[in-house]
């Protein structure tokens, strides 16, 4: 794939998003939800700084609290109920890349009410840590990467060995990855049927998160390259093989996006050709699933009827991604 392609899907994805952006610098219907945490992230990556420091300032004055945390105009929808520290790591990344260690600082310490000081996971409530809180994997994986960006390396670990005890407990990893941890249960393997795509990741069907292997292999790589211990990179490639391994059927959920950004950290890490080749295939996955105006659109199983806020939301996402990945595959050219 030639770099240009991905620049064009890159700038198209850009260009839709900024004919959204309000004049007083918030993008959307931010009336409705949140879900433009990730906005400051995108187009700081992609050298949008006025528009992403008008974003980030938008944010601290109207949904940022003097704690750190999302309070105010927006719902909170879904983060009410689960993954309520990943908006904020997300935001933290954003904050970070624009210099803006103010507001890196309080998130930095609201984040840290959501880790479990004890396995190093972070919950689903912070409301009140016990041992039946149920601790997941991709809000424990960006949550570890912010706390690497913040400087928390002792913090950042601890999610780290939160992920190989996770790995360590997979009765059947060759086929499926459990996602969810309790201290009561340990490796969450009960559930309904219904929510069976929230706790477990199966290698044969489409209609699944395959994106939990993808952020596993990212925040390791990047916690390794913060600490220099070889242990995170070798968990790193086992997280990445699971992703990796799975059948194509993942193609068809948007949810595969993150396998090409830990494939791009691994490759930019070690120069091996596998995971260029997986992220050169993400890359093109990427472009196929773009629209001819530039933005993305989630799954349709998993939302038929998307608003202009979900669409803004995966294309920031997206962007990100491209952007990630334009980085990593430059650094070994």
């Amino acid at each position: 794939m030639r770099s240009e392609t991905l620049h064009t899907a890159c700038q198209k994805g850009t260009e839709w998003l900024l004919q959204l952006v309000n004049d007083d610098g918030s993008i959307g219907p931010a009336e409705q939800r949140l879900y433009y945490y990730r906005v400051p992230w995108a187009l700081a990556l992609v050298g949008q700084i006025e528009a992403a420091s008008a974003k980030l300032g938008w944010i601290d004055r109207h949904m940022f609290s003097p704690s750190g945390a999302f309070e105010g105009v927006s719902p909170r929808g879904v983060f009410d109920q689960r993954y309520g520290s990943y908006p904020i790591a997300c935001l933290i990344v954003g904050a970070a890349l624009l210099n803006r260690f103010d507001v890196v600082q309080r998130g930095k310490q609201h984040l840290l009410t959501w880790q479990d000081p004890e396995t190093g996971g972070f919950c689903n409530s912070n409301i009140e840590i016990i041992a039946a809180t149920e601790q997941e994997l991709f809000p424990t994986c960006q949550g570890g990467m912010a706390l690497v960006i913040a400087g928390e390396l002792d913090a950042a670990r601890r999610a780290g060995d939160w992920l190989k005890r996770l790995w360590d407990l997979q009765p059947d990893v060759d086929r499926k990855l459990y996602s969810i941890y309790s201290r009561q249960q340990e490796l969450v393997t009960d559930f309904s049927p219904d929510q069976q795509a929230i706790y477990v990741t199966k290698k044969d069907e489409p209609w699944q998160f395959h994106y939990n292997g993808g952020i596993a292999a990212a925040f390791l790589t990047q916690l390794h390259w913060a600490t220099s211990e070889k242990e995170w990179l070798d968990l790193a490639r086992k997280y990445q093989g699971f992703s990796m391994t799975t059948d194509d059927c993942q193609f068809q959920s948007m949810q595969v996006c993150k396998s090409g950004w830990g494939a791009g950290l691994l490759y930019a890490a070690t120069g091996e050709q596998a995971y260029r080749e997986w992220t050169l295939r993400m890359a093109q996955w990427f472009v196929d699933q773009q629209f001819d105006d530039g933005r993305w659109e989630n799954t349709k199983f998993w939302n038929p009827d998307p608003t202009l806020a979900d669409n803004i939301e995966v294309t920031v996402e997206f962007v990100m991604h491209l952007a990630n990945i334009r980085s990593y595959l430059a650094a070994r050219c």
